[in-house]
């Protein structure tokens, strides 16, 4: 279980949790001491929600909204993602922390460290292809993001 918030509500809802079986309770605040006070009350782990950057890789509107202002001052927002063609942002929160916000499209200049990420072993591929299609079935690779689980579809000759 992840909590958003470690005041009273979010100490109670934690020990709530547990108390109905939850195995793992995360609690998420960006003050230190209520952290601390969650785990004293039964948090199993505790996460400061402001992070040095956001990469946002769903181009989902919630998705890039809400990452945008987990960022600390001077922190960068990457939008990955392809989304809608217009999202509203968060203007004040990027001017008043001095965000750096950036695209990437067609991964430009990415290709040389990727090759030596995977050559090297520190990002594994292969297995995140679960569906090959040969031509005659391109209709259902076209599909095979339906699934649940699915990652990367092939087709083949």
């Amino acid at each position: 279980m992840l909590i958003a918030g470690a005041g009273p509500i979010g100490v109670i809802t934690a020990q709530s949790a547990k108390a109905f079986g939850a195995a793992e309770v995360i609690v998420s605040d960006p003050v230190a001491e209520r952290r601390a006070m969650a785990e004293r009350y039964g948090a199993t782990a505790t996460l400061d929600p402001a992070a040095d950057a956001f990469i946002d890789c769903s181009g989902a509107t919630p998705a890039v909204r809400s990452g945008i202002t987990a960022v600390r001052g001077a922190g960068t927002v990457v939008l990955v993602g392809m989304g809608a063609d217009e999202i509203p942002m968060p203007i004040p929160i990027i001017q008043n922390r001095e965000l750096k916000v950036t695209g990437v499209f067609r991964y430009t200049g990415t290709w040389p460290v990727a090759a030596h990420l995977a050559a090297t072993g520190q990002v594994e591929l292969a297995s995140l292809v679960t569906g090959r299609y040969d031509l005659d079935h391109v209709e259902d690779a076209l599909n095979a993001d339906l699934t649940p689980g699915a990652l990367k579809t092939v087709v083949h000759l």
